[in-house]
């Protein structure tokens, strides 16, 4: 295949840690003196700017005869090469790529991961253009990809988005394939794991096909899982044709651990529609030098998050009792998170670039969560849609109205687009809705929902004590993650960000720390000392009691016909 833009990747020495990349570009206009290469500064499915241009070293631009072209830097994301007038040159360079856990570049002994953002630059000239890429693997690697195969270890990719969009698995890891309605599909799963591949391909086909008949058609040829399983692996992206999970192996040890596994598996899959084939106008198309401002994360993620679980229930891999404790436990989440209070759904989203990503010290208490929260938004939606409609319609049917009506590329929707076309179906102003609970911060009115498929939320305030601190273990490192307000951690000064360092004049770990916590007693106190800005500070836990609602879920003694009827569409059962 004979194309003007040809990539190469090798990897000699995993240990190092280094990618050699190769990028050849032919058929350049004679009368362009300059052509540009720009690395991207961000990635799909993360919407947060990386420094990516940092790995890069010893870049150098020549031409057919090998002669070397001057160059230069002309911004964190620009090289700009001088061509003398060649209609072909080559550049070359190489990528430091140590981080597997955002998902973006990573070779070590044991594999290598790439999303091309992260390692192949692009020219504005060709994004458009077809290309190739040639990988080079390592001593007894093999390569897993959504990329189209034409030859060994040889792909093709119509364009550099699609080409971002196709990340590369290339190691010793294992592939399963199996199909579905004839359709290939591959779970490759890379680190030590005891599973069972039959129930898992079993488990993934349920999901599949009931995503197909959700939406009707089949986006892709073939479609592959990429599997991280490490101790440190979490969370997932999802892709065109593909999607990257990280699970830690004990995660299939317990029936709770894989519930949550293909509730991933789940949520990531749905995004293979909604987000990578029905985008929002913001990421219409991507422009991978900037941050691409949007208000509809809490459709595309929050949306998506709402499904994840529900498709579960579904397919019979979570009981809607289950289903009623995720619902009371977002009750709970909703009314407990003060950043509720000031940051709508919409803002949210449009401060994802600046604001969600970042997790800063106030972010619980001045911040709300276009995931959680848009997923319940996107609940209290349906229930309104199928009332509204007596059960004719849900939001399933908004999400493909969308589907045909945005295709991929062509046009971007934005909120009013999607509030329009439920109102298509409704036949009645959504508008309220939007304001009060989109662009707006009022409170959900979960109770008025739920009873339209004949479910009472009942509620019991008890008095508790409540620590509120959230912490996360970082490597080696205690880090508190957010502070409830008004809680014991908050009272005692405890911020986002500090690294707890011991307790009770002892260093502590990780689990030592939260058995010291879960031992506390109502006005028992714990010494803690925690580094902050470099700082040592201390912080005097002393538990105290805390007025909390809990909430419960149950179906009503005598529900009408149209809760009954709303009740079995929505969990596709009987009542």
């Amino acid at each position: 295949m004979n194309n003007k833009l040809r990539y190469k990747v090798s990897m000699p020495d995993p240990s190092s840690h280094f990618f050699n990349v190769e990028i050849s570009l032919s058929d350049l206009q004679k009368d362009l003196d300059t052509i540009e290469l720009k690395l991207p500064v961000w990635r799909p499915g993360r919407y947060f700017i990386f420094d990516f241009a940092s790995g890069i070293q010893e870049f150098q631009a020549s031409g057919p005869a090998e002669d070397s072209l001057q160059w230069e830097k002309t911004d964190k994301l620009t090289w700009l090469v001088r061509k003398k007038g060649l209609t072909e040159i080559k550049v070359s360079y190489r990528v430091f790529a140590n981080d597997f856990l955002a998902r973006t570049r990573g070779l070590n002994e044991e594999h290598a991961f790439i999303n091309a953002t992260a390692v192949f630059m692009f020219s504005p000239l060709y994004y458009d253009a077809p290309l190739t890429l040639k990988v080079n693997p390592f001593d007894g690697w093999h390569v897993t990809t959504g990329l189209k195969r034409i030859g060994e270890n040889e792909f093709f990719a119509p364009n550099y988005d699609y080409f971002t969009d196709c990340p590369l698995e290339i190691g010793k890891h294992t592939d399963y394939d199996f199909e579905v309605e004839g359709i290939k599909h591959t779970i490759s799963i890379f680190g030590k794991v005891n599973y069972d591949m039959k129930k898992m391909s079993e488990d993934f086909t349920k999901i599949i096909k009931k995503n197909f008949d959700f939406w009707g058609k089949v986006p892709y040829e073939r479609y592959t899982f990429i599997v991280h399983c490490t101790p440190q692996s979490g969370g997932g992206t999802e892709h065109i044709n593909s999607t990257v999970v990280g699970v830690k192996p004990q995660a299939f040890e317990t029936e709770a651990g894989y519930e949550a596994f293909l509730r991933l598996i789940s949520h990531e899959f749905f995004h293979t529609w909604n987000v990578k084939q029905l985008k929002p106008a913001g990421i219409t198309p991507y422009d991978f030098t900037k941050e691409n401002y949007l208000k509809e994360l809490w459709i595309a993620e929050g949306g998506t998050s709402y499904y994840d679980g529900l498709m579960l229930v579904r397919t019979g891999h979570m009981s809607i009792e289950s289903f009623y404790k995720e619902i009371t436990k977002g009750v709970e989440d909703e009314r407990r998170r003060p950043g509720n209070k000031i940051q709508s759904l919409a803002e949210s989203s449009f401060d994802a670039w600046v604001k969600f990503w970042r997790r800063s010290q106030n972010h619980y208490i001045s911040e709300s969560d276009y995931y959680s929260k848009g997923s319940y938004v996107s609940l209290l939606l349906d229930l309104e849609i199928m009332n509204s409609t007596e059960a004719r319609y849900s939001l399933d049917d908004v999400f493909r109205r969308m589907y045909e009506s945005f295709p991929l590329d062509v046009t971007g929707y934005t909120n009013d687009d999607f509030r329009e076309v439920c109102e298509e179906f409704t036949g009645t102003s959504l508008q309220k809705f939007f304001d009060d609970y989109i662009t707006g911060t009022k409170p959900l009115d979960w109770e008025k929902y739920l009873s339209y498929a004949g479910l009472i939320l009942e509620s019991d305030e008890g008095t508790l004590p409540v620590v509120g601190l959230y912490t996360a273990k970082q490597g080696e490192k205690i880090v508190v993650n957010s502070v409830l307000e008004e809680s014991s951690a908050f009272k005692a000064g405890f911020k986002t960000g500090d690294e707890i360092i011991a307790c009770n004049g002892s260093k502590c770990g990780y689990e030592e720390m939260e058995k010291r916590i879960k031992e506390m007693k109502a006005g028992t106190s714990v010494e803690f000392f925690v580094f902050r800005q470099e700082k040592l500070v201390k912080a005097v836990l002393t538990l105290e009691d805390s007025k909390l609602k809990h909430y419960s879920l149950k179906k009503t003694e005598n529900p009408t016909d149209l809760q009954r009827r709303i009740y079995d569409k929505w969990f596709e059962t009987e009542w």
